[in-house]
C-alpha cells in the first residue's frame, strides 16, 4: 500500500523504435490508459535507423529501445564503452525480402544492390546469410545502407534498390505497387529473435521499478490487442499510425496476431532465437568464435519480476 501512495503519479519513460506495424502494443497501451494505470506517461519517437537507438540509448536521450536483437549484440562487441542489454522480445522477425518489380527471384539478385538498414548488424546479416546459402558470394550483391522501414520501402518503390527486408505495413503496400515476396522470415531463418526491447544497464539499475511496470504494461497492452473484441480498435490504431485500412489493415493485424508468427504474447525473449543471431553473425564473419553466451547480452531478472516468474 505503501509503495502504491508513492506511485500515485506518471513518471515519464522515453522510448524510441522503428516506424511499423509492430507497434501496435505500445500504441494501444498509451490510448487505452494502460501504461497509465502502470504509472507510466510514454512518450515515443522513431528512428532512423538502428545505429541511431544504439547510440542515442548510449547517450542517455532515450530510456527504452525496441530494436533488433543483433543491433544489441553489435552494440556490445563494437564498443566496449556499451553496457546495452536485452530485457524483453517483441517477435521473431515479422520480415520478408521483398523484390521490386523487376526482380521476381532471389537468383534475380545477382549483382544487384539490396537495401538494408545497417550492412554489419541486425537482419541484414539474415540476407547475407540467405543469399550465401544460395550460391552468392559476396562479390555478387551489393548492400547500400538506407535506413529504416519506411526508407527503404520507398527506396524500392523508386527503383533505386532491387530488394530489400521489409515489415508490415509495408509489405502488403510493396506488393500492391507490382513488387515481388521473394521470402519469408521463416523461410530465411526458422529460429530467430527478431525485435527486442533493450536500454542501458546503467539506466535499468537506477529505475528498476520503472523497468518493470513498462514491461507489465508492455504485457498487458500486447494481451489487450489478442482479445477478438478489440479487433476494431486495433484496426482503428493501426489506420491512424501506418497510414492502412481496408484488406491491407485486416492483413497486417492477421500477421501481428499469428499465433505463430506474431507479437510475442509475454513479450519474453527467445534465447534459441538470440543464439540463431549469434550464429549468423560468426557465419558472416563478424563474430569469433566460440560465440559469447546469449546471458552476455541479456539480463531476464526483470521481465522475470515483471510477470513474477520464480527462478
Amino acid at each position: 500500500m505503501r509503495e502504491r501512495i508513492a506511485m500515485s503519479f506518471s513518471e515519464t519513460l522515453k522510448l524510441i523504435q522503428f516506424r511499423a506495424a509492430y507497434n501496435l502494443p505500445v500504441h494501444a497501451g498509451i490510448e487505452t490508459g494502460i501504461f497509465a494505470r502502470h504509472d507510466l506517461s510514454v512518450e515515443t519517437a522513431y528512428t532512423p535507423g538502428s545505429l541511431y537507438i544504439s547510440q542515442a540509448l548510449k547517450e542517455g536521450r532515450f530510456d527504452i529501445g525496441h530494436t533488433g536483437a543483433d543491433d544489441v549484440i553489435a552494440a556490445v562487441e563494437t564498443d566496449d564503452s556499451s553496457d546495452l542489454f536485452l530485457f524483453m522480445g517483441l517477435h521473431s522477425g515479422l520480415f520478408s525480402l521483398v523484390g521490386s518489380p523487376d526482380f521476381a527471384s532471389i537468383d534475380s539478385l545477382f549483382g544487384k544492390t539490396i537495401g538494408v538498414d545497417a550492412k554489419t548488424s541486425g537482419f541484414a546479416l539474415v540476407v547475407e546469410n540467405l543469399l550465401h546459402s544460395r550460391g552468392f558470394s559476396r562479390q555478387d550483391y551489393h548492400l547500400i545502407e538506407i535506413g529504416g522501414w519506411e526508407h527503404r520501402y520507398l527506396a524500392l518503390l523508386e527503383g533505386k534498390i532491387a530488394a530489400t527486408l521489409l515489415t508490415e505495413p509495408f509489405v502488403e503496400n510493396a506488393l500492391g505497387a507490382g513488387c515481388h515476396l521473394l521470402a519469408r522470415d521463416a523461410d530465411m531463418i526458422p529460429v530467430y529473435q527478431g525485435t527486442c526491447g533493450a536500454t542501458t544497464r546503467r539506466w535499468a539499475q537506477q529505475h528498476p521499478d520503472r523497468l518493470i511496470r513498462y514491461i507489465r504494461a508492455y504485457v498487458e497492452a500486447t494481451q489487450w490487442c489478442f482479445k477478438r473484441q478489440n479487433r476494431p480498435v486495433c484496426l482503428n490504431i493501426l489506420a491512424r499510425h501506418n497510414g492502412i485500412d481496408g484488406p491491407v489493415a485486416e492483413k497486417t493485424l492477421a500477421a501481428l496476431l499469428d499465433p505463430e508468427h506474431g507479437l510475442y504474447p509475454k513479450a519474453a525473449l527467445n534465447t534459441p532465437g538470440i543464439n540463431a543471431a549469434l550464429e549468423v553473425r560468426a557465419a558472416m564473419g563478424y563474430l569469433r568464435r566460440p560465440i559469447p553466451p546469449v546471458e552476455k547480452y541479456i539480463d531476464l531478472a526483470y521481465h522475470r519480476k515483471a510477470l513474477a516468474i520464480s527462478e
